[in-house]
């Protein structure tokens, strides 16, 4: 029996999945491709990826970015959005929202981020009885917030005006979707409050993996070295990375002259570039293929946020993998754990370096840690834990 169609709008390319964001939604499009044919409409890949074209079901249907991050924050200012360049992919796909929409007169539409809001106002232009369902990904106007108390000057009213866009902007967006899909509770409670009349559309879906591309290797023992993985052009990743280095990696180093930190993640921005620089036990190894062949590997996986939102892809990916984590609480917040047992919690840099060394000493505690973990993981971030609500949704 042939499918219905649903368009699928993601600003970022989901191929290959090489972040959390692309995680997320390479995944949830996987999901839908069990219920529907996908058309998806996204920006041309910089780093070419084939495999999603021999995907059954899967149209891809590629346009250029000319959005630059400069151009969107000039933009910014006279359309009073966000300074993403999620927030203006409008400019570049506008006609092809509009062709598609018109040639296959879709009943849903997903839009796959909360900053693609203004997309919403072309489709609802072609199809005002399409049902819209939009996956936040994080409660962006927080994070807005959060970037603007690291600015000064003239840039921190900038970024304050920012912020307040954002907020703006989700709260229209509370009005224009049909469904808000949330990536924690927490995320999900804090658009509820923009708009009370339209809480019954938040809905929470948790950042998930499909455990089957992690499968387990015969060679995976653990090195004497820890990891931080991310996108490390992301500023929540950048000021842990900093804050790391200066705060607690000397604690860890006093006691363990030999450790090497690897940094592994693509569009390293240039303060993450020179903490390698001062100190060659720091390893920055740029776009990888496989982070995980890195987790794997690692002693311990480190998640020393500072700020963020919604939920981190990257503990997931080390429960996955059986690496242990040590994280800060807003790192792994949103996520069910429980400290000592599946992952351990450290705030203060004491604290935090305290954790790492002892799991490094202590490879049994590692392991029993990393075991209860993946059992966490496949009760409750695992494909098939979140497949029938998401389905049920959409």
């Amino acid at each position: 029996m042939k499918k219905e169609k649903i368009l699928f709008i993601s600003a970022e390319n989901p191929f290959p999945q090489d972040s959390g964001g692309k995680l997320r939604t390479g995944n949830i499009l996987k999901l839908l491709l069990a219920k529907y044919d996908v058309d998806l409409l996204t920006y041309r890949n910089q780093r070419p990826d084939n495999r999603h074209g021999h995907v059954p079901g899967l149209a891809v249907h590629e346009v250029e970015r000319t959005m630059s991050y400069r151009k969107a924050m000039l933009r910014s200012l006279y359309k009073w959005r966000n300074c993403s360049y999620l927030s203006h992919a409008d400019k570049d796909m506008n006609g092809r929202i509009a062709v598609l929409s018109k040639e296959n007169r879709y009943d849903q539409v997903f839009i796959s981020h909360s900053l693609l809001g203004s997309c919403i106002d072309i489709v609802r232009s072609v199809l005002p009885e399409a049902v819209i369902i939009t996956d936040a990904h994080n409660f962006e106007s927080s994070l807005s917030a959060q970037l603007a108390k690291k600015k000064q000057g003239v840039a921190r009213l900038y970024f304050r005006l920012n912020a307040m866009w954002t907020r703006e902007d989700e709260r229209k967006l509370m009005d224009k979707t049909s469904l808000l899909l949330a990536t924690s509770e927490q995320d999900g409670l804090s658009f509820k409050a923009l708009s009370f009349h339209n809480s019954h559309k938040v809905h929470v879906i948790p950042n998930f993996i499909r455990i089957s591309d992690y499968s387990p290797k015969p060679d995976s023992g653990k090195e004497q070295w820890i990891i931080l993985p991310g996108n490390m052009n992301y500023f929540p990743n950048i000021n842990a990375a900093s804050y790391f280095s200066r705060e607690i990696y000397p604690l860890i180093k006093a006691k363990l002259p030999d450790i090497k930190w690897y940094i592994v993640g693509r569009d390293v921005h240039p303060e993450v570039a020179a903490l390698a620089e001062r100190d060659p036990s720091i390893v920055i190894t740029g776009y990888v293929d496989s982070v995980a062949d890195y987790v794997r590997r690692a002693g311990v996986v480190i998640v020393p946020l500072l700020e963020g939102s919604g939920t981190r892809l990257k503990i997931l990916e080390a429960w996955a993998l059986k690496t242990p984590v040590v994280s800060s609480t807003i790192g792994a917040e949103g996520l069910l754990y429980e400290h000592s047992k599946n992952i351990l919690i450290a705030d203060s840099p004491v604290a935090f370096a305290d954790s790492v060394l002892q799991l490094l000493a202590n490879r049994e505690q590692g392991r029993k840690l990393a075991d209860n973990a993946y059992q966490t993981l496949l009760a409750h971030y695992e494909a098939e834990s979140v497949k029938q609500k998401l389905l049920s949704l959409v």
